[in-house]
C-alpha cells in the first residue's frame, strides 16, 4: 500500500439467517489491525529532502532560529558583525551560496532572518539538490524555513525566556493562539523580545618588510554593546470552501530598532601610529517590515489540480550612524555624520498546475514572477575638525530587480522501487540601477537549469535506498555588489579597505552531482552517506588595489572552481542498539568540504569563506514522563583560506557544547533550563597579505561566555 494513500479498512461481512433457530453457533473472529506508515518526506519523495518539525527546533530553548539551526546537519552559522547576527552556510559554503527561502520563496531583499523565533517556525526543509518548483540559485543548497499557517486544534500557548550572556539580558515572551473549525483554522503568534549584548574583541597587526625586518607593531580593543528590540506578529488563516477550493492567507509583521556603540583603541608600539588612533561609533537602525500572501487551490474535475500564489511585501529602514575619532595626541580629527532612510518593495507571484496522473506520471507546469524595488537616501557629512576640510556626499541610489521563470517537472515510477524525477527551469533576471555619482546600470541574464534526481529501493526489506542528483545552479550577484558606489573606512589600509561594487558582475554557475547511500528502519534507525560535487565557472574574486590615496576592493569574475564533499548524517534510538536501555536517541553529522579556485595559486585556494569540516553530536534522554534532558555538541573547523593571489582570510575552530533539562507540570505547563555554548572557547579571525613588499598580518580574538537560558511555557 503506498505510504501517502489513506488506511483502508476491510471488514468481514457477517451474514445471519432468517430465523434464528436455524443460525449457525457465533465464531468469534480474530482482531485484525492494519498499520500505515507515517509519510516521511526524505524516504518517500522523489527528490531530496530533509524535514525538522517544531519539536526538534525548540528543544533547546533558542530566543533566535539561528542559535537552534546550527544543530541541523550540513548546517553552520558563522559569526557576524559585533552585534549582528551571522550567516547560515550549508556545506561550508555561504556568501550566496546557500539559499534561505522563507515558505518557498527567496527572502524578500532586507529580510531580517535575526527576527526570527523557533515559535513562529513550523518545519525547516534542507534541500541538497534543487528542484524545478524552487529557484535555482543554490550551489550549496537550500535551506526553506516554513512559518507556522493554520491549526490542528483550538491552542493558546504562552512561552516566556530570560537569556543572560556576558551580563547583558534578552528576555521574551511569545503567545500562540490557534482554532480549528469546519472549513476554517487560524493562529496568530505574538512574540516580543528585547537583546541586550556585549561583545569584547582584541586584535594585533604585525607588518615585516621584503628583509624580514618587523616595520609595524600594533595592537586594538574593541568593545561593541547595544540592544535590539522587536516586535512581532504573525497571523495565519486557512479556509476550505464547499468545492473544496483552499485559500491560505498568511502575513508576517516585524517592527524593531538596533541600538549600537563601538569604543576601538589602537596602540602603536611600532612605526606611525594610525590616523584615527581611538574612535567611537553609534549606530541606530529602525526598521519595519511587513510581508502578506494569499494561495488558492482549486481541484480539477478531470484530476489533477491549479494554484495560485501573490505575495507582497516591503519595509522601511532608518539608518543613523555617528562616528568621531582622535589621533594619537587626543585631538579630534575625525566627526561623521551619516543618515540614511531605506525603502523596499516587492511582489511575488507564482502558479502551479498538477496534471493528472498518467500512467507513472505526475507532471506539474508552473510559472514564477518577482519584482523587487529599492531606494536609498543616504548622505554622508564630514563636519571640519582639527583644521581639516569638511564635505558632504550624497550616495542615493534605486534600483529594480525584475525575474520571470517558468518550470516543468515530472515525477516518474518507473517500478516499485525505482522513481525518477525530473526536471527544468528557465530563470531571466534583469537588474536595473541608477543613482548619484554613477552612470546607470542595466543588466540582464538568462539561466537555464535542467534537474534529474533518482532513486532505488534497495532489495531487503525496503528500508535501504540511492539517491543520484545531476544539477545546473547559480548564484546571482547582489545588489550591493553591483553599485560602483564605496564604502569608505576607518583607518583605510590594505588590510581595511574601502568597499566598490562592480556594475559588470555575471552570475557564477554550477553543473554538479549528489550521491547518497540511506537507511531507514521501523526501529527508528536512520543515517545516511552520500558525496557531492560541483564545478563553478565565472567564480567571484576580489581584488584590492590602491586608487587615489586609498585601498579599495572591488568583486570580479575570475575563472573555474571546482567543490567537493563527503557528508555524512544519523539517529538512532539506544534501544535499537542495546537491549532494555534508557529511552536515549543518539545524532550525529559530519560534513568534510573542500573546493580549488583555478585563478588563485595554492594552497589553501579555496572558495571565499569555505569551512572544511563541519559536524555535531547530540542525545536526548527521556528520564520519565516530568523529566528529560540531552545535550549537543558541534563543531566547525578553521582553516586559512587563499581567497586571492596576495590575500589570504584566517579562521580559527569553533566549538559549542549546549544542554537543557526540561521539567514537566502535567501536559500542559513545563519549564526548561539551558546552557548554551558552554565551553566558551574564544574565537579568532583574521587576514593575512604578502606580496614583494613584504606580510601584513591582522589577528583578531573575540571573547566568548555561556549563555543561560530560562523558559516557562504554559498551555491554556
Amino acid at each position: 500500500m503506498p505510504a501517502r494513500c489513506p488506511a483502508l479498512l476491510v471488514l468481514p461481512a457477517l451474514l445471519a439467517a432468517p430465523a434464528a433457530a436455524q443460525s449457525p453457533p457465533a465464531t468469534e473472529l480474530d482482531t485484525v489491525q492494519v498499520q500505515v506508515e507515517r509519510y516521511d518526506a526524505r524516504r518517500d519523495d522523489g527528490a531530496t529532502r530533509i524535514v525538522f518539525d517544531a519539536g526538534a527546533l525548540r528543544q533547546y530553548g533558542d530566543t533566535a532560529l539561528l542559535d537552534a539551526l546550527k544543530r541541523l546537519p550540513g548546517v553552520s552559522v558563522v559569526p557576524g558583525a559585533p552585534g549582528r547576527p551571522g550567516g547560515i552556510t550549508l556545506r561550508g559554503l555561504g556568501n550566496g551560496y546557500t539559499q534561505i527561502l522563507i515558505n518557498g520563496q527567496k527572502a524578500p531583499l532586507g529580510f531580517d532572518l535575526d527576527s526570527l523565533s523557533p515559535d513562529m517556525v513550523e518545519k525547516v526543509e534542507i534541500l541538497r539538490a534543487p528542484t524545478a518548483d524552487v529557484r535555482g540559485e543554490a550551489i550549496a543548497g537550500t535551506l526553506n524555513i516554513v512559518l507556522v499557517s493554520g491549526a490542528e486544534r483550538d491552542t493558546d500557548t504562552v512561552t516566556a525566556n530570560w537569556s543572560v550572556n556576558n551580563g547583558r539580558s534578552t528576555p521574551s515572551v511569545s503567545w500562540q493562539r490557534s482554532r480549528r473549525s469546519d472549513g476554517h483554522s487560524h493562529t496568530i503568534t505574538t512574540t516580543a523580545t528585547r537583546r541586550a549584548f556585549l561583545v569584547e574583541e582584541v586584535a594585533t597587526e604585525t607588518v615585516i618588510d621584503a628583509t624580514g625586518q618587523p616595520t609595524a607593531l600594533r595592537q586594538s580593543a574593541l568593545r561593541a554593546s547595544g540592544t535590539r528590540e522587536a516586535l512581532v506578529v504573525t497571523p495565519s488563516l486557512e479556509l476550505t470552501f464547499d468545492n473544496t477550493d483552499t485559500l491560505a492567507l498568511q502575513a508576517y509583521i516585524d517592527a524593531s530598532r538596533f541600538q549600537r556603540h563601538i569604543d576601538i583603541d589602537w596602540d602603536t608600539q611600532l612605526g606611525e601610529p594610525l590616523l584615527h588612533t581611538q574612535y567611537q561609533q553609534q549606530t541606530r537602525i529602525d526598521l519595519i517590515q511587513a510581508n502578506g500572501s494569499a494561495e488558492w487551490t482549486h481541484a480539477l474535475d478531470a484530476g489533477g489540480s491549479f494554484s495560485s500564489k501573490l505575495a507582497l511585501g516591503g519595509n522601511h529602514e532608518r539608518y543613523r550612524y555617528r562616528e568621531q575619532g582622535q589621533d594619537a595626541q587626543g585631538q579630534q580629527n575625525l566627526d561623521d555624520h551619516t543618515d540614511a532612510r531605506l525603502n523596499v518593495r516587492n511582489a511575488n507571484s507564482t502558479g502551479k498546475w498538477a496534471l493528472p496522473s498518467r500512467g507513472r506520471h505526475t507532471l506539474q507546469l508552473g510559472w514564477e514572477a518577482s519584482l523587487d524595488q529599492r531606494d536609498e537616501e543616504r548622505v554622508q557629512l564630514l563636519r571640519p575638525i582639527a583644521g581639516l576640510p569638511g564635505s558632504i556626499s550624497d550616495l542615493s541610489f534605486d534600483a529594480q530587480v525584475d525575474r520571470l521563470a517558468v518550470y516543468a517537472q515530472d515525477d516518474i515510477e518507473i517500478s516499485p522501487r525505482w522513481s525518477l524525477y525530473l526536471g527544468t527551469r528557465w530563470e531571466h533576471i534583469s537588474t536595473r540601477s541608477s543613482g548619484s555619482g554613477f552612470d546607470s546600470i542595466r543588466q540582464t541574464d538568462s539561466v537555464l537549469s535542467p534537474i534529474l534526481q533518482s532513486r532505488w529501493k534497495l532489495p531487503g526489506k525496503g528500508d535501504r535506498q540511492l539517491r543520484l542528483a545531476l544539477t545546473r545552479t547559480y548564484k546571482s550577484p547582489t545588489l550591493g555588489s553591483l553599485i560602483p558606489r564605496p564604502y569608505t573606512s576607518t583607518n583605510n589600509r590594505p588590510l581595511n579597505p574601502d568597499e566598490q561594487g562592480n556594475p559588470a558582475l555575471r552570475p557564477e554557475l554550477a553543473s554538479g552531482v549528489d550521491l547518497a547511500y540511506e537507511v531507514q528502519r521501523k526501529d527508528g534507525v536512520q543515517w545516511s552517506i552520500g558525496g557531492y560535487a560541483r564545478r563553478i565557472r565565472d567564480v567571484v574574486l576580489t581584488d584590492t588595489t590602491l586608487r587615489n590615496g586609498r585601498w579599495v576592493a572591488t568583486p570580479r569574475n575570475g575563472g573555474s572552481a571546482r567543490s567537493w564533499g563527503v557528508e555524512m548524517d544519523a539517529k538512532a534510538p539506544l534501544d535499537a542498539v542495546i537491549a532494555d536501555a534508557p529511552d536515549i536517541t543518539l545524532r550525529a553529522n559530519a560534513t568534510y568540504n573542500a573546493s580549488r579556485v583555478d585563478e588563485v595559486p595554492g594552497p589553501d585556494n579555496r572558495l571565499d569563506g569555505q569551512l572544511r569540516f563541519t559536524g555535531s553530536l547530540g542525545a536526548d534522554y527521556r528520564i520519565d514522563p516530568r523529566w528529560s534532558t540531552g545535550a549537543s555538541y558541534t563543531w566547525r573547523s578553521g582553516d586559512a583560506t587563499r581567497v586571492s593571489t596576495w590575500q589570504t582570510d584566517l579562521e580559527g575552530w569553533n566549538r559549542e557544547l549546549d544542554v537543557y533539562v526540561v521539567r514537566a507540570f502535567g501536559p500542559r505547563n513545563k519549564v526548561r533550563f539551558s546552557v548554551g555554548n558552554l565551553l566558551h572557547p574564544d574565537t579568532t579571525s583574521g587576514q593575512r597579505l604578502s606580496d614583494d613588499t613584504g606580510t601584513q598580518t591582522l589577528q583578531r580574538e573575540r571573547r566568548i561566555t555561556p549563555t543561560w537560558r530560562l523558559q516557562w511555557e504554559f498551555s491554556l
